[in-house]
């Protein structure tokens, strides 16, 4: 929109400089990754309805797979201009929920505690990349869940979760300072009392909102 002349090839970004350009405002989009945390709300709030925005129907962020992944999980997605309207439509997989999430490892832990409040077993694979993230994923994930009755099996490629009939009432939730921990199981105190050790770790995804947590 700039104006200025882009060289990509495999290894490198070039960008040629310019002495002069027009001021224009661009409406950068939002974070996808940052809304899967309202999907699983949504998902687990039966009557509720938000309102995101800016988001693209035609979004390059992998992480707008959240549309299709929570479409399975209850959670309807409609376009309007430049922002989303999520609803929960009530309508759940009848069977184990099963993903490759090769291509989009930030939703693992949202999606797999989504799917424990519902109360629906998942298996979910194309996780090698949590074990390297801000904690191994992967095992904080294993450790959390099973605190809530659930069963959890993982190897260096997959979680496999069958939930417990009822939720276990208030466990502490550790977050191994990874703020995608906190933000992931924040949902479920629409299921269940919980409390999240040290919130202020999500200030790396929501810093003017972080104290919100300590009611949580």
């Amino acid at each position: 929109n700039l104006g200025f002349e882009i060289n990509f090839d495999s290894k490198s970004i070039n960008i040629k400089p310019k002495n002069h350009f027009e001021t224009q405002t661009i409406k950068v989009e939002s974070d996808w990754s940052s809304a899967s945390y309202y999907y699983s709300l949504v998902a687990l709030s039966s009557a509720l309805k938000l309102n995101l925005s800016t988001f693209k129907n035609d979004s390059l962020q992998g992480d707008s797979k959240l549309v299709d992944l929570y479409g399975s999980l209850g959670v309807k997605t409609t376009f309007k201009g430049d922002s989303i309207l999520l609803e929960n439509t009530n309508k759940t997989p009848l069977g184990v929920y099963t993903q490759n999430l090769n291509h989009t490892p930030d939703l693992a832990q949202t999606i797999a505690v989504t799917c424990l409040g519902l109360g629906i077993s998942c298996q979910l694979s194309g996780l090698h990349t949590l074990k390297i993230k801000e904690t191994d994923r992967l095992v904080a994930l294993k450790n959390e869940m099973e605190k809530f009755g659930a069963s959890v099996q993982i190897d260096n490629d997959h979680l496999y979760m069958t939930p417990s009939k009822t939720l276990n009432p208030n466990p502490t939730v550790k977050t191994y300072n990874d703020h995608r921990m906190a933000m992931a199981f924040a949902p479920l105190k629409t299921k269940t009392n919980l409390i999240i050790r040290d919130p202020e770790v999500v200030r790396k995804s929501y810093p003017e909102f972080w104290k919100d947590f300590e009611n949580i």
